[in-house]
């Protein structure tokens, strides 16, 4: 463990100034931008396919539509390993900024345009095009944002991304809100759109990042992995489409589609030069794809669509037997992003922890909108204590979240984040069990926000610190994408049958109960030293420590 650095003394105006400086400014525009998409698949068309007269399993099934937020890291090696034609000469994210923020914008506009009761698989394909373009908007961001903060700004700026991502999300969700009530939803879609603007200009104005590593990837890809990817999508697109046939919609399967396509061409070009083949074999997948979308367009019984899947299987299998060229097996000194992560001491259980900490925090609030609807709030009230009292409260959390993490250090404020989140479920316990009331509603959603600003700057700085600088965007992916990928399964594929069995009162109880193997596990982790031992370079290289018993202010 590194000595601890003891806090900055100084002027009010000392501690204040940290806040203005250029990277935790830039990270509050990033903030914003990749909040908003989130908002319109998450909370607004919850409440949109609820007040059209959608089933409830139907509109929590739309969870799964997240899932595009949990699959990032399969393509997040192509952010981190290539750069856009002519437009990368402007810098490799920024250029990656532009083109993302641009896509989410489209997918944005093109979903309100859809009316869910007379096309909702239109709706359910939009709402997946919207989580892929957010998803990869994410990416970026998440990357640029790692790369523009010092270790001594990782508290400071990943509270100023909170303030941001609220901001986004509660500001898209409001206006969206406000709009639709007067002008209808596709124009309510439309205006959201332009929050995609603050991380793009931000990109602009502030510049490549200084803080950058040179990227060595493994070049080639042996049989054994090749082969294990190929085979494991027959089974788990067989899950999801009987999941989906559960459900009555076709989320699941097409986000299994997306999670084996997306690295498909990457992981092929590997295979091909570790057999000795010219990398361009990769573009033979083409086949597969084809046989996809004819499946998707015409159905899967179409001759035309079977014969491309069958060929398509073929070729890969056929590529993935290749023997490997005797000069490959040597001389092969790079590693990945994620062998390089799991070769770490300690990097299963810093992985499990990542992936049951959010548990009970995920499923409860993705299914909130529904307990308002239930209860007879209006779609003004909601905005008012979801959005106004809710905002007010995250930014007190986030404020205190900032202070802990000064005081405190890193891993004393996140395990007291995450008792507070665990604890902040049973307050919609109480509302449910209370019914509509006004105070209870305040109450209940300034708890909630406040808990959740105070764990946003300090568990999101936690993970910030967990990169190699070689390779953030994936790195992050991974770990922002494991934090939610149960909670947005199960909300997806259950939550909705489980408060009609159980009543919402039981099941905001829970969610409580959910959450407490995470605050456990990190507190085992805390005290073991495992937290310390694990850390990458992004938080330690630079000016600072996030080791460090407290934080510089």
């Amino acid at each position: 463990m590194s000595d601890a650095v003891t806090p900055a003394s100084g002027s009010l105006i000392d501690g204040i100034r940290p806040y203005f400086e250029k990277a935790p400014l830039a990270a509050l525009a990033l903030g914003i931008s990749s909040g908003f998409p989130f908002a319109m698949i998450g909370a607004t068309l919850t409440t949109r396919l609820a007040q059209d007269g959608i089933t409830k399993s139907a509109v929590t099934a739309f969870a799964l539509t997240f899932l595009a937020y949990n699959l990032k890291w399969a393509w997040a090696p192509v952010v981190d390993k290539f750069r856009i034609p002519v437009l990368g000469a402007i810098g490799m994210r920024r250029s990656w900024l532009i083109v993302t923020g641009a896509l989410v914008a489209a997918a944005v506009v093109f979903l309100g345009s859809l009316d869910p009761t007379d096309s909702l698989g239109w709706v359910v394909a939009a709402a997946i095009m919207v989580g892929l373009a957010g998803a990869t908007f994410d990416i970026v961001i998440d990357a640029y944002r790692i790369e523009l903060l010092e270790p001594r700004q990782l508290g400071i700026g990943s509270g100023m991304s909170q303030y941001g991502w609220r901001i986004g999300s509660a500001g898209a969700g409001g206006l969206a809100l406000y709009v639709a009530d007067g002008a209808g939803w596709g124009v309510a879609y439309a205006a959201c759109a332009i929050f995609a603007l603050p991380a793009i200009l931000a990109g602009l104005i502030v510049g490549e990042p200084e803080r950058k590593v040179s990227r060595e990837w493994p070049e080639r890809m042996a049989q054994r992995p090749y082969l294990a990817f190929i085979l494991s999508f027959v089974p788990l697109y067989l899950v999801g489409r009987w999941i989906d046939g559960v459900l009555g919609v076709n989320i699941l399967s097409n986000m299994v589609l997306v999670g084996y396509l997306f690295p498909l061409f990457d992981l092929t070009a590997r295979r091909a030069r570790d057999a000795g083949k010219p990398s361009a074999l990769t573009w033979l997948g083409l086949v597969t794809v084809a046989g996809v979308g004819v499946g998707l367009w015409r159905g899967w019984s179409d001759p035309l669509a079977l014969a491309l899947c069958v060929v398509g299987a073929a070729i890969l299998l056929g590529i993935a037997a290749l023997r490997p060229k005797a000069s490959a097996l040597t001389g092969e000194d790079k590693i990945g992003p994620l062998v390089e992560f799991f070769r770490r001491e300690g990097g299963l259980i810093i992985l499990l922890f990542v992936l049951v900490h959010k548990l009970g925090d995920t499923l409860a609030n993705l299914t909130l909108r529904l307990l308002f609807n239930d209860l007879g709030y209006t779609n003004t009230e909601i905005a008012f204590y979801d959005v106004f009292v809710g905002f007010v409260a995250l930014l007190a959390g986030i404020f205190v979240g900032g202070v802990l993490f000064a005081k405190l250090g890193m891993k004393r404020s996140v395990l007291l984040s995450l008792f507070l989140m665990m604890i902040s479920n049973a307050s919609f316990a109480w509302l449910a069990a209370s019914g509509k009331s006004n105070i209870g509603m305040a109450l209940a959603m300034g708890f909630e926000n406040f808990a959740s600003g105070v764990g946003g700057v300090c568990v999101v700085a936690y993970l910030s610190a967990l990169c190699n600088l070689s390779f953030t965007a994936t790195q992050f992916a991974l770990l922002s994408a494991a934090a939610s990928i149960i909670g947005r399964l199960l909300s997806g594929t259950g939550a909705g049958r489980i408060i009609e069995g159980i009543g919402y009162e039981n099941y905001y109880l829970f969610t409580t109960v959910l959450a407490l193997p995470g605050v456990l596990l990190f507190w085992w982790m805390m005290v073991s030293g495992l937290v310390d031992r694990s850390i990458g370079n992004a938080g330690t290289e630079g000016e600072g420590d996030a080791r460090a018993e407290t934080a510089r202010a």
